[in-house]
């Protein structure tokens, strides 16, 4: 979450080259271009690479060699080079289809979707199959997709409680509140002893704001299992709404107690850290989480906007960069503020190509645009005046959902 969305105004790039680089260097693209359309990848990269080194400024060089690694499944690679040709020209579509398409093979091999097609295909009347593909839509956050494949399992199986809770787990991620009560509702209305379905009914209320009605699905859920450590950590943001800071942590150590592995409280009692300005412990409790779990990748963001809050850019700037290229490629938020950082470095060119980054993930995981506002005049004062917003701070939409 962030406190502001601007997209700022595109600044005119004029690349400058010596004529006889300039020449040289797509005298190698064009050699490059027709030995990739010979089906000859490694010659073409080479020629590709020696174009980028005779004239470092030739966006054709690298969206040719990014291509050529795109075909290979060399996929950060091909990101990078994509990315590359858009800081060189911001306007640049063809290399900008192909960062979107990267960023789509990035999350969801081909090989796995057919595998779940194929099984739908034989076996069209099991449901399960459609909940399979779901789930997996699910995984890389396209909950449009999850939804559908989900109402297709409920079709064929009407009073199956598990099919209502994943139907349920998406409309909760789609944040469709009411739909996901009512389905979380008949699920454990079917299964009283569904302790997920308790739970995430109580996610769902409290999303709604309707706290009392939470806490007694709350209840009901360490009744069915005392040892549910989730539980606790829905008490702790209920608690931390309502500023009870120490009271929050209190639940959150009853969580870790239940179950010392629970990321999400230690995550949760990092955000309160920073609330309380205790930056070092908030740092320090994001660092542990990241040992357990080097793709928490929340932990590391929240890591990223400490240091942006707290005006240690250099180090802001090196756990965005981390995200991008090594935890999660399609992480938006990471885009978006370092975007800022560089729009603050005057760096218009790279600023543009990480919002446009950070708007083509978001389009591909809603089906929508952003919601920005665009006031060219007040560009640079927004962004030197805004700080992004810890993730989970203001919501706790970070609540990992249970699924069976």
């Amino acid at each position: 979450m962030k406190l502001y969305k601007y997209v700022f105004a595109l600044m005119s790039l004029t690349v400058f080259c010596l004529p006889l680089a300039c020449e040289k260097g797509k005298n190698h693209i064009e050699i490059a271009d027709g030995l990739a359309k010979g089906n000859k990848p490694d010659e073409a990269l080479s020629e590709y690479t020696k174009a980028i080194e005779a004239n470092a400024n030739l966006a054709e060089a690298y969206y040719g060699r990014g291509s050529v690694y795109l075909e290979q499944e060399k996929l950060e690679e091909a990101a990078t080079d994509f990315r590359k040709a858009i800081d060189i020209n911001p306007k640049y579509i063809d290399a900008h289809k192909k960062l979107a398409e990267t960023f789509t093979k990035i999350g969801a091999p081909d090989d796995e979707f057919q595998k779940r097609f194929k099984a739908i295909e034989n076996y069209p009347d099991n449901p399960l199959n459609y909940v399979d593909l779901g789930v997996f839509y699910h995984k890389l956050q396209k909950e449009i997709d999850a939804i559908a494949q989900y109402k297709k399992a409920l079709e064929l199986d009407p009073k199956n409680p598990y099919i209502m809770f994943n139907l349920g787990v998406g409309y909760l991620d789609m944040g469709l509140y009411g739909d996901a009560e009512t389905m979380f509702k008949n699920a454990a209305e079917i299964n009283p002893s569904y302790d997920n379905a308790h739970y995430n009914l109580a996610v769902a209320l409290h999303k709604q704001g309707k706290v009392d009605e939470a806490i007694k699905e709350l209840h009901k859920t360490l009744e069915v299992n005392p040892k549910y450590s989730d539980a606790y950590v829905v008490f702790g943001l209920i608690s931390l709404n309502e500023k009870k800071f120490e009271e929050a942590i209190a639940h959150y150590n009853k969580a870790m107690e239940i179950n010392p592995d629970n990321l999400d409280a230690r995550y949760q009692r990092a955000i309160i850290f920073a609330l309380q300005k205790r930056y070092d412990d908030a740092l320090a409790e994001n660092m542990a989480i990241l040992e357990k779990n080097p793709k928490y990748v929340n932990a590391a963001y929240n890591i990223g906007v400490i240091y942006h809050r707290t005006d240690r850019l250099d180090k802001a700037m090196e756990w965005y960069d981390k995200i991008t290229k090594k935890i999660d490629p399609l992480y938006e938020d990471a885009y978006y503020n370092r975007a800022q950082l560089y729009t603050m470095k005057g760096d218009h060119s790279k600023a543009y190509s990480d919002y446009i980054s950070y708007s083509y993930i978001t389009k591909w995981r809603t089906g929508k645009d952003p919601a920005v506002v665009y006031k060219q005049d007040e560009i640079k004062e927004l962004f030197l005046q805004s700080v992004p917003a810890l993730k989970g701070q203001t919501k706790d939409q970070e609540i990992e959902v249970k699924s069976n």
